[in-house]
């Protein structure tokens, strides 16, 4: 859950706030959607969720590679800092215990000790002032060196905020001012907006977008192929209205067969997979000469996978899952899909498998 003090605080300092689900197939689309990304607190002392965890490790890393303006509370700070070299401590002196100088109450909406902003940082420009005085609810910190410049300091040296130094906005701070009991409170959060509302105007930045099929494929260390063209009297794909059929593809590299043979005699089950996998790329390839660009293809309908293989072999459906697989890591938003997994007594050019593809475009080519 996230309290409501985090939205009203983001709309109050004039951004529109959107609470994201803990779904890290969608982290491409959500980083080429906002403006700017606040990782929240969380229950102080907890251990957070791995599921949690993992979503925020990975919204952190592609947040600053895109350059996206992020801003870390307690746990959000110290889940960046640790992206950026820190690490996390769990025993401090001063951070046990409900009556500690860092979690004086169960909510934080009262100010609790002094904190001191470094000169020459961001926040001791903002406050016009070295000294500042803030709230507190937690039992962890951050400590150690990584790639920020601390910021600020409670008189026991717990590191209170950072600025990261990355390509993008990166702030991170210990206490909480989405309460918004102090100017400096609201000025971080005025300003976090603003550097938001900045990345998004053209003027001062270049458009946003996730990662294109070629680069997803280039993450896997794989290219698209060629275009191959048909071994008889039809066409590689045609589109009719919105739907784009691509013909049966068998798995091609550099232009010559993968590899020949049967599942359940001289071909593996892992083979099996790599030989959808290529399939399906030189599917896609003429999807996307047929379609026009992958950035026309709104949805996917049907995936057809035929595997040679012999009479008592069961598992086609684990075999086509290779194929399937790759569509959803390439299009995590589109992938959904109809199948059928065959098995048939031999295939084109005596390959293990072959894959057909029907998808739905956008516009006129």
């Amino acid at each position: 859950m996230v309290r409501t003090n985090y939205a009203e605080a983001v709309s109050e300092a004039g951004g529109v706030p959107l609470l994201l689900s803990l779904e890290t197939e969608l982290i491409d689309d959500v980083v080429a959607l906002a403006d700017g990304l606040l990782i929240t607190g969380s229950v102080p002392g907890a251990e957070v969720s791995s599921q949690r965890v993992e979503f925020e490790r990975r919204l952190v890393e592609r947040a600053i590679a895109a350059k996206v303006p992020l801003m870390g509370i307690c746990h959000g700070m110290q889940l960046i800092g640790e992206h950026l070299g820190g690490q996390l401590a769990k025993d401090l002196p001063g951070l046990k215990g409900e009556a500690g100088v860092h979690i004086p109450d169960a909510i934080a909406d009262r100010l609790a000790h002094d904190i001191t902003l470094e000169t020459g940082s961001v926040l001791a420009e903002w406050h016009g002032a070295s000294i500042a005085t803030v709230n507190s609810l937690h039992r962890h910190a951050l400590i150690g060196h990584g790639r920020y410049r601390v910021a600020a300091r409670a008189p026991d040296g717990v590191i209170e905020a950072f600025e990261g130094q990355t390509d993008g906005f990166c702030l991170g701070v210990q206490w909480h001012p989405e309460y918004r009991l102090t100017s400096l409170d609201c000025r971080i959060l005025k300003e976090f907006v603003a550097r938001c509302a900045e990345f998004r105007s053209p003027a001062t930045s270049t458009p946003r977008r996730g990662p294109s099929v070629a680069e997803k494929l280039a993450e896997l260390g794989l290219k698209l192929p060629q275009v191959s063209a048909p071994p008889g009297s039809f066409v590689g794909g045609i589109r009719t209205g919105d739907m784009v059929t691509v013909s049966g593809q068998v798995p091609l590299k550099d232009g010559k067969v993968l590899r020949t043979g049967h599942l359940g005699i001289d071909v593996t089950i892992e083979e099996g997979r790599d030989c959808a996998r290529w399939a399906l790329m030189n599917a896609l390839a003429h999807l996307e000469q047929v379609a026009g660009g992958f950035h026309r293809v709104r949805g996917f309908v049907r995936l057809a996978g035929y595997v040679a293989a012999t009479p008592a072999f069961t598992q086609h459906g684990q075999v086509v899952d290779g194929a399937s697989e790759l569509l959803k890591a390439l299009f995590p938003r589109q992938w959904p899909h109809a199948r059928v997994a065959l098995g048939v007594a031999s295939l084109p050019r005596g390959v293990p498998v072959e894959i057909e593809l029907s998808a739905l475009v956008d516009g006129e080519r």
